[in-house]
């Protein structure tokens, strides 16, 4: 219960009124007036990242930044897992980082899956450049392609022990 009578009739101005009080007279909300004026607002910080490191010597160097939406050496970029069906691939090229993007691969069966080696590992249709892997696990090859229930290839590192 409002027991102050000035904080009552502000209450009832801002809210909207859905029944009509006692006595029957309607009330409706009162126009509360242009909102106060605000300073002008800072320019925003831009943010000045460091220059990152000017290439790399090996792929675990390399990881993701989604601002520049490309692979760098910097060590904050976000490092990526390891592919196997689709996504990012940061890799080291020459000294200099590089970006691979991988789309998911449709298949039917294992058969229309395939390893792609260049520039490095992923799962791509099965072709005659790229057949499907054949010969014995472990010595013939060490990466395998299956169609997964999604139908999509996915490619999978063999645990082949030391034998490559």
């Amino acid at each position: 219960m409002i027991r102050s009578r000035a904080i009552a009739p502000m209450i009832l101005g801002a809210l909207p009124v859905a029944c009509a009080p006692p006595g029957g007279a309607w009330l409706s909300p009162q126009p509360l007036g242009d909102p106060p004026l605000l300073a002008p607002a800072a320019p925003a910080a831009r943010h000045h990242a460091p220059a990152a490191p000017a290439g790399c010597t090996a792929d675990a160097a390399c990881g993701y930044d989604p601002a520049l939406d490309a692979c760098t050496a910097d060590p904050r970029a976000n490092r990526q897992p390891v592919l196997q069906d689709q996504g990012l691939v940061c890799y080291c090229d020459a000294g200099r980082c590089a970006l691979l993007r991988v789309p998911p691969v449709p298949c039917e069966s294992d058969a229309s899956c395939a390893v792609c080696a260049d520039p490095r590992p992923h799962p791509v249709a099965a072709s005659a450049a790229h057949p499907h892997e054949r010969g014995r696990a472990c010595r013939d090859f060490t990466l395998s392609t299956t169609c997964e229930r999604t139908n999509i290839c996915t490619m999978h590192q063999l645990p082949c022990g030391g034998r490559e």
